[in-house]
């Protein structure tokens, strides 16, 4: 018996052969890289914005990212960022980056803000949730116009732009108060 097939029925079998193909077979997946040390996927030379209704909020830089499972090192990152206080930025030779959660800036760290506040430290993090750095611990040097600030475990409150700091000695110029 010779089948007669016509168009109709050619795309007929082509329609149920797809739908089966849908239901019955898994897509296919790219496997992701969960060994140690292994980075999932890494930028050289990157630049980042964040762009809001308003604009450009905030400019990332850095020579090298890696992307690890749960983890993101970048190499010295350069963070500049629109805060309620001016215009933030933040340099350093490494950071980490914890999803939602914090980003750790190590070694030769410096917080700038553009009324002329500056904040030298070897390691600082940002809490993403609460909006706030701290040296959790580490020595500080902290400038504003000729006065100079140094001390212990310094907290930056972001939104209100008050610092608090452990063991502080400070010389505080008049010109500056």
């Amino acid at each position: 018996m010779a089948l007669n097939l016509n168009i109709k029925h050619a795309l007929f079998i082509l329609l149920a052969a797809a739908l089966a193909a849908i239901f019955l077979l898994k897509p296919h997946r790219v496997a992701t890289v969960d060994k140690k040390g292994i980075p999932q996927i890494v930028f050289f030379n990157f630049e980042s914005f964040e762009i809001t209704k308003n604009g450009v909020e905030s400019v990332g830089r850095g020579m090298m990212a890696e992307r690890f499972s749960n983890v993101m090192k970048v190499k010295d990152p350069y963070f500049k960022r629109l805060a309620p206080h001016g215009v933030e930025s933040i340099a350093a030779k490494e950071a980490l980056y914890r999803e939602n959660r914090n980003i750790l800036f190590t070694k030769s760290v410096v917080l700038l803000r553009d009324d002329g506040w500056k904040i030298l430290t070897e390691r600082i993090n940002y809490d993403i949730k609460k909006g706030n750095y701290s040296t959790q611990g580490y020595p500080f040097t902290a400038y504003y116009g000729k006065s100079v600030v140094r001390g212990k475990n310094m907290v930056y409150y972001q939104k209100s732009g008050k610092i608090r700091a452990d063991s502080i000695k400070a010389d505080i110029e008049t010109e500056d108060i």
